[in-house]
């Protein structure tokens, strides 16, 4: 088959060419119709070139729109296209093919030689059919690939003889010739509509200067011929006439000539080009058009739509200049029907082609449609237009033929009711509930959301006051704050108890506006929501925000704002009755909290804490106002009532909590400290009261816990001294005046001084010698004491640096160390400074109290652990003065034990005193531990102590404590060495 298909092209071309393919189709594919079509450029539009019913070739000439046809289907694939289902609905021209039973049908492609596709066999079968591609794929290929250069070329021809009929057509319906003189050889060229212009015919008539110029009037001839002469001597390119002619019978017409004129590259003219239009009509009419033309422009600009007159049969539009107006279109943009359809939004696009159809059908005999114009991919501006139109005029055999109508943009209208639809959604499905009253407050609308929440539907409430919804929460009073706002100032605004339909009272937030129209109210509108979440949301947040979630207690910071309006109140009562009231302030912390922490978890401390908080509910005063300051930390306002009473509230709260206390089946035994201020006595104002109580209870802490401390001027200035001499020491500390004294530890039996232990010693310029028994304890509790240890430290390990150079390598300084400096300060400083003097580490002793150690338990174990490791060596100070020094002993591993002087003052007479000492060397020697026995003054006590075999003597019978030039001397003296002093 395919060889046949080439065969057939080398035989015949054209017109005959496309016959034959199509009779080749028929005996392959045996279809009751079939067409060959072409494509316009922009494949939207399909017209016949050949069309056959059963082999018999007819003239019909169809056209029909590729969108939504089978050929577009068939363009997407690319490739033959086969379908059967509805065929005579779905086909584009189905009026042609109506009275046929079409069941199938198949489009083949035509390709140029770009392989695009410019055309399409259309194929309509009536009995079963089934296309194989296997079968017949190839013979459609080469098939549409011989047909496209045809098809174009017979296009191509179509559409010239189309468009020169159409310009024919257009220039006998306009009265329009066109022409051309070529004025080198003087021949001419008219067309037909110039012919019947000067009603002559072509074959007797020769166009040319002489006999043209003959039919002109002999008014205009001379006027007319010295135009044209002085445009073609001029350099002008154009020229535009208007002239009369006389015909045979002596008929006068008006003729326009509009002329344009081609010259060579010296500028002289060759050719002439132009029309010639009949204006006599026009010319003849004019006036009464142009009166016509300005009633009907008054009467188009007077109203606001756009009138447009279509006829069915010719197509031709009339339109008044508001349509285009209108439209926002320019007129010249729109050519065709298909042009219109084109400017038709997508989504309306159908219902206005089934609107027009109805009418060309002559189901309908007026339209009524609203569309928008596609305005691409942004819908959100698209504006509406309504377009109606009726049939007025009828042929005899009732074929619809004019319709009038008026086009209408109704973009306002449709985004109204939009926006109104669009409101009516947002009243019904809003969360906030809303009732709308009359102007005599009579409910006329209330939306889902009221209903939901009242519990009242639309039917309960229309006609009613909405009074039905008070509480009896508020009072006229309110209500009438209310009205008089909404009369005022158009609106009220606040919260508001009503009442639902079950009879349950809730909070309401509530917006009521006065809606007036010309300062007559016409509505009250009210907004509300219930607001009883964020009520309880609130009521809960109050209750974190002012209370300690572990012990319910009122927590500091509200605390302090209840002492703090307490004591305004004081002072406001007592400025107006000139009498002073009183009040009490206890502050309380539990004594070593931070080992039941450490014992048993902090779950159990919590307990603990829940503890202490009942007892302080069922001890203190039904109006006092109690507090969890802070961790273990409690404060009490005891209003009213004097610095005695509040004394005995404290005590009888120390003695309640010092009683064994279950918890978890756990008797625990605590204490307490208490700290008391009182008003007017302790302080004015609520930052002193709680300032003097805080520092009340810190002293009860210095003085040994578990006891009540009150605040009083002696303490006050007990206080005051301790802050000047905290800062002095500050001061000394940082100004490096603080010295080192060094007291010999002297070897009994050889006399030698083998030891030095380092005291820290200050002089200052106001209070002279201050004692080390003052200002280290302030040091301590001011957090100097770091300061302070490492300075002493560092001048220790300069003196020893300087002693050892002197030749006194053997000699070992003790240092002191306080509790503090290991808890609060890091001690790797100690490593370093030892390195800085290239000191050995067996040259530094550290000296600790057994206290020290048992105060923070484990943390300094460790850390003593670790000096050990270095070499430094351990030396147990004040040893017997403690609550378990033998404890001490086996925990702290020391190198020395130092015998506090409490019991050398009476070993000359005290026989207890003696026999401790002498069980504590039997005990140390044991142990292979050294003794030394501390403020020893006496030959007396010396001599005792050497029977006793304790050898190591440290006191003022050797010597006081001495600076280190003193020191070095005693150690030439002492040490039988004379080393050159090193400076």
């Amino acid at each position: 088959m395919v060889t046949t298909l080439k065969a057939l092209k080398r035989n015949s071309y054209g017109s005959e060419f496309i016959q034959e393919a199509l009779h080749t189709v028929y005996e392959t594919l045996q279809p009751a119709h079939c067409y060959i079509a072409y494509f316009d450029k922009n494949q939207h539009k399909a017209t016949s070139l050949a069309y056959s019913i059963d082999d018999h070739f007819s003239n019909t000439v169809f056209t029909y729109l590729i969108n939504n046809s089978l050929c577009e289907k068939m363009i997407s694939s690319g490739k033959p296209y086969f379908f059967s289902h509805n065929i005579p609905h779905t086909y584009p021209f189905n009026q042609i093919i109506t009275p046929y039973l079409l069941q199938h049908y198949l489009g083949i492609p035509i390709f140029s030689r770009r392989g695009d596709i410019v055309g399409v066999i259309g194929c309509l079968f009536e009995h079963p059919y089934f296309f194989s591609e296997e079968q017949h794929g190839e013979w459609c290929q080469v098939l549409g690939d011989i047909l496209g250069s045809d098809v174009q070329y017979l296009a191509l021809l179509s559409e010239q003889k189309k468009l020169l009929c159409e310009m024919e057509e257009c220039q006998q319906e306009a009265q329009l010739g066109n022409f051309h003189v070529d004025i080198v050889t003087g021949s001419a060229y008219w067309s037909k509509e110039i012919y019947r212009i000067f009603q002559c015919e072509a074959e007797s008539f020769t166009p040319n200067e002489t006999t043209t110029n003959q039919y002109i009037h002999p008014d205009d001839r001379t006027r007319v011929i010295e135009l044209r002469r002085d445009m073609l001597d001029s350099n002008s390119m154009s020229y535009n006439v208007i002239y009369r002619i006389v015909l045979a019978e002596g008929k006068n017409k008006y003729l326009r000539e509009h002329c344009h004129i081609l010259r060579d590259i010296n500028g002289i003219a060759t050719l002439v080009k132009g029309i010639v239009q009949d204006i006599t009509e026009f010319y003849y009419l004019s006036n009464k058009l142009d009166q016509a033309s300005d009633k009907l422009s008054v009467t188009y600009n007077a109203v606001t739509e756009g009138i447009w007159e279509y006829n069915l049969e010719t197509k031709i539009l009339l339109t008044s200049p508001k349509f285009w107006d209108i439209l926002g279109i320019n007129e010249t943009n729109v050519n065709s029907v298909y042009d219109w359809i084109i400017m038709i939004h997508k989504n309306d696009r159908s219902a206005v082609i089934k609107c027009f159809s109805n009418l060309r059908n002559g189901d309908v005999t007026s339209i009524d449609v609203e569309f928008r114009l596609q305005s691409g991919s942004n819908d959100k501006i698209c504006r509406w237009f309504n377009c109606k139109g009726n049939i007025i005029e009828s042929s005899s055999s009732h074929h619809y033929n004019r319709v009038v109508g008026i086009l209408i943009d109704i973009t306002d209208t449709v985004m109204a009711e939009q926006q109104l639809t669009l409101a009516k959604t947002v009243y019904d499905n809003t969360s906030e509930c809303i009732v709308i009253t009359d102007k005599d407050n009579n409910i006329i609308s209330v939306n889902k959301a009221f209903e939901k929440v009242t519990g009242y539907c639309h039917d309960d409430v229309i006609g009613k006051n909405p009074r039905i919804l008070a509480s009896g929460y508020h009072d006229l009073a309110f209500y009438q704050k209310m009205w008089r706002s909404l009369e005022t100032q158009g609106t009220w605004q606040g919260q508001l108890h009503n009442r639902r339909s079950d009879g349950v009272v809730y909070p309401e937030e509530m917006t009521i506006n006065k809606i007036e129209d010309d300062h007559n109210v016409i509505n009250y509108v009210g907004v509300f929501h219930d607001i009883s979440s964020r009520k309880k949301t609130e009521k809960k947040l109050k209750l974190l925000a002012n209370n300690d979630t572990l012990t319910g207690l009122m927590n500091r910071r509200r605390f302090i704002e209840k002492v703090e309006k307490y004591i305004d109140q004081i002072n406001d009562v007592s400025a107006d009755n000139s009498s002073t009231l009183v009040c009490s302030l206890l502050f309380i912390d539990l004594d070593d909290f931070k080992i039941f922490n450490d014992l048993y978890g902090h779950d159990f401390g919590d307990k603990v804490l829940q503890k202490v908080a009942t007892i302080l509910r069922e001890t203190v005063c039904e109006h006092s106002v109690i507090c969890r300051y802070g961790g273990d930390e409690y404060a009490v306002l005891i209003k009213e009532q004097d610095i005695n009473y509040a004394q005995g509230i404290a005590n009888q709260l120390v003695n309640i909590i010092s009683q064994p206390i279950k918890c978890n089946d756990i008797d625990i035994n605590l204490t307490i400290s208490i700290g008391i201020s009182s008003y007017p006595e302790s302080g004015t104002t609520h930052q002193a009261l709680l300032k003097n109580a805080d520092y009340a209870m810190y002293e009860q802490k210095w003085l040994g816990r578990n006891g009540v401390c009150v605040y009083d001027q002696q303490l006050q200035h007990e206080y005051i001294s301790k802050l000047k001499l905290r800062d002095k020491l500050k001061s000394a500390i940082n100004t490096k005046k603080i010295k080192v004294y060094y007291q010999p530890i002297v070897d009994n039996k050889t006399g030698r001084v083998c030891k030095f232990e380092a005291l820290a010693r200050w002089y200052d310029d106001q209070e002279g010698f201050i004692c080390p028994g003052i200002f280290i304890p302030i040091a301590e509790r001011y957090g100097l004491i770091g300061m302070l240890g490492q300075l002493v430290f560092e001048k220790a390990c300069a003196d020893l640096d300087r002693i050892h150079r002197c030749g006194f390598t053997d000699v070992v300084f003790s240092i002191n160390h306080s509790v503090k400096e290991f808890s609060q300060h890091n001690q790797e400083y100690i490593f370093e400074t030892i390195n800085n003097y290239n000191l050995p580490y067996s040259a530094i002793m550290i000296e600790i109290t057994e206290s020290t150690a048992l105060d923070d338990g484990k943390n300094i174990i460790d850390i003593l652990s670790a000096f050990r490791s270095r070499g430094i060596a351990i030396s147990l100070d004040d040893f017997g003065t403690g609550y378990s020094s033998l404890a001490a002993i086996i925990d702290i591993k020391p190198d020395i034990i130092k015998i506090d002087r409490s019991f050398i003052v009476d070993i000359e007479h005290s026989k207890e005193s003696q026999m401790l000492v002498s069980l504590v060397i039997d005990l140390s020697r044991k142990l292979k531990i050294e003794v030394v026995a501390e403020g020893v003054e006496t030959q007396a006590q010396l001599d005792i102590l050497s029977e006793m075999s304790c050898y190591y003597i440290q006191g003022f019978y050797y010597s006081p404590a001495v600076t280190i030039d003193d020191a070095i001397t005693i150690l030439k003296e002492r040490n039988q060495e004379m080393v050159l002093d090193v400076q």
